[in-house]
Formats: structure tokens, sequence, C-alpha cells
């Protein structure tokens, strides 16, 4: 999760669920529940954001799900729990802001070291 500020690459996500960077590419533009962080042109992943690309990953290849019931099936599992639309704004919003902090933090790391 966001709060122990793990955050892993699109790299190390795709070799660790066995499949190709760029079929996790499709996939956030298949599911919106998949919000990677982007910065400097890199994609940062949560670990909510690897759990949900795990379960995809299993309806998808072990279950047989196409891409439609994959997403019927998400839009369940949130409803279930309550995920309303602000929520996601909200979480858009502090995903950006962190974004933008982490930027802030590797600017001014860059000035103290003289990079």
């Amino acid at each position: 999760m966001f709060f122990n500020n793990k955050l892993f690459s699109s790299f190390w996500v795709a070799k660790s669920l066995n499949v190709e960077q760029y079929v996790l590419r499709f996939w956030e533009e298949k599911f919106p529940q998949i919000n990677p962080i982007k910065r400097r042109g890199r994609r940062l992943y949560s670990q909510v954001d690897i759990d949900t690309l795990k379960y995809i990953k299993y309806l998808l290849y072990d279950r047989g799900y196409k891409i439609k019931g994959v997403q019927q099936e998400l839009s369940k599992t949130n409803s279930a729990n309550g995920n309303s639309g602000q929520q996601e704004v909200n979480i858009q919003v502090l995903t950006k802001l962190l974004s933008d902090m982490l930027d802030l933090r590797d600017s001014l790391l860059k000035k103290i070291n003289g990079v």
C-alpha cells in the first residue's frame, strides 16, 4: 500500500507476474482499477496495484475469463467494497500529490548533492 511507500517498477512487477511489460500497459488501459504512479516516464506500482494485477491474471489465465468478464468481476468487487466515485477521485488526487512530492524530493536531493 502507499502507507509503507513501497513502489515497484514495471520491470519487477512484470517479472514477478511472469508477463511482459506491454501486458501491464494493456491491462492499465482496460482496467481503471490499476493506477500506477507515473514518474519521469516510469510506472511505479503499489502493493494494491500488484494484488489487482494478480487477480486479473488469475481470472484471465486460470479461469478463462475474457476482458469484459474481468471488467464486470472487478466492478462487482468494487461495488461490494463500497468503492464510490468520490473515493476514486480521492485516490487519483492523492496519487498525483505523492508523485509531485517524490519529484520535488528528487529535485531537492540533486541540489543538495550538487548534481
